[in-house]
C-alpha cells in the first residue's frame, strides 16, 4: 500500500508569528500537500490546521484560499483527506465536506489500516485537570450557540475567534496539568482495549512511544517542530519536514 500521511497543529494564522514566517509556513505546507499527492494514498489532518476555524453559512476566512484549493486538488485527484476537529476548530460546517471533499470527524474516529487498528483523536480534554475546558468545549460545539454567533457580522465573529484562540493557547501553555500525563493514560487504556496505534496532536510535543502491545503517536506541530506521521502499512514513523526557519 502507498503510505498514509498524518499532520496536526499547523495553526495557520497564529497572530504571534511574523508575517514572513507565516508566509514561509504556508508555502512549506503547500509543498507538503504536493508530496502527499505524489507519495501517499491518504492524508489525515488531526485538528487545528488553522489557528481558528469558524464558518458562516456563506462566509469563510479568505486568507486560506490557496490551502482550500490545494486540499480540493487532493480530493479531486483521488487522495482521501480526513479532518479531525481540534480545540481551535470552533465550528466546522459543511464547507470542508461539501465544497472541498474532506471527511470531517467532529470527535475523532477509529479505523483499521492494513490490518492495524487505529484510534485517531485530537487529544484535547484528555488532561486529568482539564474539566473546565471540557465544559467549554461542550458550549462551543453547541448548535444553538453557533447559530447565535452566526448572527454576528463575520468581521466581528472572526475577531472574537482569533482572541479566543490566543487565550486558549495561553491557557494551555500556562496551566499546571499535574505530573500525570492524561494523554498517555488515554493512549494506554485504548491500547489495552485492542488498538495498535493511538494517534493524537494537541500538545505540540512530537512523540512515538511503545506502550504494551501498541504505539502512542503524538504528531507534534508546525509552529516549532514541523513533524508529521507516515504509516507505510507495517509501522508508523515520525518525520521532520525540512523547513529552514
Amino acid at each position: 500500500m502507498k503510505p498514509v500521511y498524518f499532520i496536526s497543529d499547523v495553526h495557520l494564522g497564529a497572530p504571534s508569528l511574523s508575517t514572513d514566517f507565516e508566509v514561509k509556513r504556508k508555502n512549506e505546507l503547500l509543498k507538503f500537500f504536493d508530496k502527499v499527492a505524489n507519495d501517499s494514498s491518504r492524508m489525515i489532518i488531526v485538528g487545528d490546521l488553522f489557528d481558528f476555524w469558524f464558518e458562516y453559512r456563506s462566509v469563510i476566512p479568505k486568507d486560506y484560499f490557496w490551502i482550500y484549493s490545494k486540499l480540493k486538488d487532493l480530493t479531486d485527484g483521488g487522495i482521501p483527506v480526513d479532518y479531525v476537529a481540534g480545540n481551535h476548530d470552533f465550528f466546522l460546517g459543511e464547507f470542508f465536506s461539501k465544497s472541498v471533499g474532506l471527511t470531517v470527524h467532529p470527535d475523532g474516529f477509529s479505523e483499521e489500516l492494513n490490518g492495524k487498528k487505529f484510534l485517531i483523536v485530537h487529544g484535547d480534554g484528555q488532561a486529568l485537570k482539564d474539566s473546565g475546558y471540557r465544559m467549554l468545549k461542550r458550549i462551543l460545539r453547541n448548535g444553538v450557540v453557533n447559530s447565535v454567533i452566526r448572527w454576528i457580522h463575520p468581521d466581528i465573529g472572526f475577531r472574537f475567534a482569533k482572541a479566543f484562540s490566543r487565550k486558549s493557547r495561553e491557557y494551555t501553555s500556562n496551566k499546571d496539568f499535574g505530573e500525570v500525563d492524561g494523554m498517555t493514560l488515554f493512549a494506554e487504556r485504548n491500547i489495552k482495549d485492542g488498538y495498535d496505534y493511538v494517534v493524537m496532536g494537541h500538545n505540540h510535543v512530537p512523540r512515538l512511544e511503545h506502550l504494551g502491545k501498541g504505539v502512542y503517536v503524538n504528531l507534534g506541530d508546525w509552529l516549532k517542530h514541523f513533524t508529521y506521521g507516515i504509516f507505510d502499512g507495517n509501522q508508523m514513523q515520525l518525520v521532520e519536514w525540512e523547513f529552514e526557519k
